[in-house]
């Protein structure tokens, strides 16, 4: 009976990729959801409107990786406290305990599964508020959030080595916030301060170059885009992270946002205020824009046979499927599928903040299960990502199933700066 009415009041005034902030009183206090009564009206009917048919957690890496979550019995745990206890028990570490709200990646996938268009998501990110102004997290989520309150990214680092990988490069990347360029590049905490990553930063800049693109950084004045903060629950530390930047940006003359970060991409565009309607841009978007308009052309076929991972953040949640594909067939290589491609794609396992915390005991790590998929495709002999995250995990994921002499993992940039 609900399951209709369900459908009807989903999600429509707001992108996929959007969180809702924090609800708050009437008189603008902020609602840490602890009780059924903190909920939504919409999450209270989304419980109530399950089907019991399971595609969510057939379709959830949390629980295929054996971690305690289902997202299914989540919300049959929230249905059940209201039938018996009504609104006013604490759901937070009794009905639901702290280890299944932790184990979300946020890919989505329960949601894009559900044939009544429950938003499992939306009642964890809330759930998981209350853990976090009440201080239960784990001890390397909070040494993370600590680092992004005082120095703007989770590494710890200083702000002024944001840049560092773009030492030596010539020509200089130009200031964005001294000099009007076209394209604003929003590098992200991964690329610019992870030691396995900043080759590939640096390709990535080679390839702008080469291709004539008038692109700049904000070096110092970037700071984490927060959308992973976001879903951990840190809704604060979120607005501050957003706040620093829309500040530095609103220094810098641009036309357009380029990220080869999904996850900051998902956030500038759908959580950001609309910075004057520049559009902001996947590097694959902006790469298959450049190809389609001939600005780019390969000197040398490559001759791979390959594979293509689908991030979360950039397939599912904002739908750009297609363009990494044709850059990938541009470079002259053959793509082969895995079974879980497109919006079924499997979650690698470090979104929702996951990459910040413990891995507990799981069975097997969704980046690995992924790995293995690949593996058994036959003759593939690249396996292709376009997040910095996902080249984490994967190559990771590579030495621990004892997959390095079968595949190696790639980003696509990778790809385009061989060809080049």
């Amino acid at each position: 009976l609900t399951a209709p009415l369900n459908i009807f009041f989903s999600k429509l005034d707001r992108p996929i990729g959007a969180l809702a902030p924090t609800a708050t009183t009437e008189d603008d206090e902020p609602i840490f959801a602890s009780k059924l009564s903190d909920l939504t009206w919409k999450q209270l009917l989304d419980a109530d409107a399950c089907t019991e048919c399971g595609r969510c957690q057939d379709a959830c890496p949390a629980f295929n990786a054996g971690t305690p979550l289902s997202p299914k019995q989540l919300m049959l745990s929230l249905r059940e406290s209201f039938v018996h206890n009504g609104t006013k028990p604490v759901l937070t570490g009794e009905a639901i305990p702290e280890d299944v709200l932790w184990a979300c990646t946020t890919c989505g996938a329960c949601v894009q599964e559900c044939p009544v268009l429950v938003e499992h998501i939306d009642t964890i990110v809330d759930l998981r508020r209350y853990l976090v102004i009440e201080g239960m997290v784990d001890a390397e989520l909070q040494t993370a959030l600590m680092n992004l309150g005082r120095y703007g990214n989770s590494f710890g680092k200083s702000e002024r080595m944001r840049a560092r990988w773009s030492k030596g490069m010539e020509p200089k990347i130009k200031n964005a916030n001294k000099e009007a360029v076209e394209y604003l590049w929003f590098v992200g905490d991964y690329a610019s301060y992870s030691p396995t990553l900043t080759e590939i930063t640096k390709q990535t800049a080679e390839v702008f170059q080469k291709v004539g693109l008038d692109f700049g950084i904000m070096y110092k004045g970037e700071n984490h885009a927060g959308n992973d903060v976001r879903r951990v629950g840190e809704e604060g530390l979120f607005e501050m992270l957003a706040e620093k930047n829309m500040k530095a940006m609103s220094k810098a003359d641009y036309q357009a946002i380029i990220t080869t970060d999904p996850h900051s991409y998902n956030t500038l565009k759908n959580e950001y205020p609309a910075n004057g309607g520049q559009p902001v841009l996947h590097y694959t978007e902006l790469l298959d824009q450049l190809i389609a308009s001939g600005a780019l052309r390969f000197s040398k076929k490559l001759d791979y046979k390959v594979t293509y991972h689908d991030p979360c953040y950039l397939g599912r949640y904002n739908g750009v499927y297609d363009a990494p594909r044709r850059i990938i067939e541009a470079t002259g290589c053959e793509i082969v599928e895995m079974p879980r491609n497109r919006d079924c794609a499997l979650c690698c396992g470090a979104g929702g903040g996951r990459i910040w915390m413990e891995e507990g005991e799981i069975e097997e790590r969704p980046s690995e299960s992924r790995i293995r998929e690949a593996v058994e495709l036959g003759g593939v002999t690249d396996f292709i990502v376009a997040c910095p995250k996902d080249v984490t995990m994967y190559r990771d994921a590579v030495k621990t199933v004892g997959a390095e002499e079968k595949i190696i993992v790639k980003d696509l940039i990778e790809l385009v700066y061989e060809a080049l």
